[in-house]
């Protein structure tokens, strides 16, 4: 769920706007006062996580919404070039459902979601974007905006209950790849890693020291992108440094998890004579060599003069197949001597004439915790953000197929909502019961019942029809019928009236989604009678308990006062405010503003914004005054 967002420089949003989300956020206010622009932030956001071509920063005509080029989205006269975006996310664990069924997220992205990432507290991204005025591809950044910056941080909970933090800092680098360390001696370079070097990576200590564990020389010089977020870090490796404390791992320790770091670059690690000389001096004079090493497999002529280098295979199949005391007294006398790691080094630089390079790139995955997050962010931008618009689609006698793409999406105006309710009309959901809601205090009690089941109990609540049965029809698409209160009959929806057709895709979108879903409404009261926009209210405070997350924008009066009502019924122990945000957008000057509305547990709105659906007070005290006017002038005409 999102908990936070911040917008800066994005068209209206001309200064650094940051508001809390809550589980029911609505946002009011005139029109063109800024309420979409802080939407289309939102969606520009997922729509770019969504894409598949991962080499573009930001997708600004996209899936959800097409934003033109970067000087439509920039503030006008802003003095700042970037575009920031910044969301705050709290991981909503699923405790009754299965793991997520439809991620959009595949093999290729390679991301890991291990054992621990089920224990995210909190994960949060900033980015800046820019068109970069002063370069030669101006018109391509126009379309294209690079990336100035991502900032990406996150909390984790331990077996310990124990909160452990990670972050990571990518930024447009100012040096030339000659100036970076490590890269500077590299002679030859791949074009995908030589684009990873236009950008610096800072990486907390914690996360760091995890790299070193692997690679103690490690340095991070560059990064990999999958849009904004980090997929690779490209390390500068010292060679030299890995091999010298590869080998001494793997002579003081069992030693194969070092020798598979190794392979896995691409090289295997020989013991050269000098490190076979360090060896015969700290093991001489404690070990009878020609006792210990002698059998059958002929182990007495490894340290011979004919052999140059040892491999490590040679080495440990050596090992194994001495006398165990041997073993034993060899392993200890090597993990004792606190100095070997420098002496194999130092022994290995002297010989570094030999070695045609002594620096490598490592691209690695981040580290745990920062992966982790990335996975959650894409995941849940990609396949957990759904968008509604308000103009929904016009009944028809026969709807299209199913998207191949996503077959959980019910289309940007409704138009998949037939076929996506036939292919999913068996499905088990867990939702609030809209007889949880005839009595004035909300009982909060789930039930599971079939998809099918639960559009029908909320189409009947809200009033708009009785029953739905949906229909394939093969290749002409599918049929959606439903049935009225007052017949027993059922019609097709242009045979009744729009009310069935704007509410049927909010019921599927909602019911179907996943829990820790976040589901973007513009307009859902659109063609509605005021009894079922006040009821609406109610099924969108169900989805909010179910802990689907709801950012609605809305003109409607009855909504909010729906709102209202249900918050001064509810008792201290199930409170609604903590369940919703309310903000009022007005643009006093040049730029948008938003402020947050405030309903008291009394369901009272203490500091009443000017404007906030005040215009039907408004008339009503201008019809008791013209009243009184004409009845007063009524009275002098009498007495006259």
């Amino acid at each position: 769920m999102i908990t936070k967002w911040k917008v800066f420089n994005f068209k209206s949003i001309r200064e650094e706007t940051e508001l809390d989300l809550g589980p029911l956020t609505i946002f009011a206010g005139a029109n063109s006062s800024g309420k979409s622009t802080f939407i289309q932030s939102v969606l520009l956001v997922a729509q770019t996580l969504a894409h598949k071509v991962g080499s573009r920063s930001v997708v600004l005509n996209g899936a959800f919404t097409s934003l033109g080029q970067f000087d439509d989205l920039k503030s006008n006269d802003s003095e700042s070039n970037q575009i920031t975006i910044k969301c705050t996310c709290r991981p909503i664990p699923d405790e009754n459902d299965a793991p997520r069924r439809h991620s959009r997220l595949s093999p290729r992205r390679g991301f890991y979601y291990g054992p621990h990432s089920g224990n995210l507290q909190e994960v949060a991204c900033e980015i800046s974007f820019d068109a970069d005025a002063s370069d030669s591809q101006r018109d391509l950044f126009q379309i294209q905006p690079r990336l100035f910056a991502t900032q990406l941080s996150c909390v984790s909970r331990d077996e310990d209950n124990l909160d452990q933090i990670a972050d990571i800092t990518i930024h447009q680098s100012t040096k030339a790849i000659s100036e970076i360390e490590g890269a500077d001696s590299a002679s030859e370079i791949d074009e995908e890693l030589r684009s990873s070097l236009a950008f610096s990576v800072e990486l907390d200590d914690d996360s760091m020291a995890e790299v070193k564990d692997d690679f103690r020389s490690a340095k991070p010089i560059g990064c990999m992108l999958r849009h904004f977020l980090p997929e690779r870090i490209v390390y500068a490796i010292d060679t030299i440094e890995e091999d010298a404390n590869a080998i001494t791992t793997a002579l003081q320790d069992d030693g194969r998890r070092a020798i598979g770091l190794r392979r896995s670059m691409g090289r295997e690690i020989l013991l050269s004579e000098e490190i076979i000389a360090i060896l015969r001096e700290v093991l001489e004079g404690t070990i009878d060599f020609d006792h210990a090493f002698k059998d059958k497999y002929r182990q007495e002529s490894l340290f011979g003069t004919e052999s140059e280098t040892l491999t490590f295979r040679d080495w440990h199949e050596w090992l194994r197949r001495i006398e165990r005391d041997d073993r034993l007294k060899v392993q200890q006398l090597l993990r004792e001597r606190e100095d070997l790691f420098d002496r194999i080094h130092a022994a290995m630089k002297d010989s570094i004439d030999q070695r045609p390079e002594s620096h490598a790139f490592a691209p690695l995955r981040p580290p745990r915790l920062i992966t982790e997050a990335t996975w959650y962010l894409d995941n849940f931008f990609a396949s957990s953000l759904k968008y509604l618009g308000p103009l929904r689609d016009a009944p028809k006698p026969l709807y299209p197929l199913a998207p191949a793409a996503d077959p959980h999406d019910v289309g940007l105006r409704g138009e998949h909502t037939a076929s996506i309710l036939e292919l999913h009309k068996s499905k088990k959901v867990r939702y609030i019961p809209s007889a949880n809601f005839k009595d004035p205090v909300i009982d909060r009690k789930t039930a599971i019942r079939t998809l099918e089941a639960a559009v029908i109990d909320w189409l009947q609540y809200l009033g708009v029809a009785s029953s739905v049965k949906s229909r394939d029809q093969g290749k002409l698409g599918h049929e959606l019928k439903v049935g009225l209160s007052n017949s027993d009959s059922t019609h097709d929806l242009t045979h009744v009236g729009v009310g069935v057709s704007q509410v049927l895709p909010i019921l599927v979108m909602c019911l179907l989604a996943d829990t820790d879903s976040t589901l973007v409404f513009e307009q859902p009261e659109l063609h509605l009678h005021p009894k079922v926009q006040t009821l609406l209210g109610d099924f969108f405070l169900s989805m909010a308990l179910c802990n689907k997350q709801c950012i609605v924008e809305t003109h409607s009066e009855y909504f909010i006062d729906r709102l209202r009502f249900r918050i001064a019924a509810a008792t201290p122990e199930k409170e609604l405010n903590s369940q919703t945000k309310i903000y009022f957008v007005e643009k006093p000057s040049q730029g948008s503003a938003f402020r947050e509305v405030v309903i008291n547990e009394y369901g009272a709105i203490s500091d009443w914004p000017e404007g906030f659906f005040d215009q039907s007070q408004q008339q009503a005290e201008e019809i008791l005054r013209a009243a009184a006017m004409k009845r007063k002038a009524s009275r002098r005409n009498k007495d006259a």
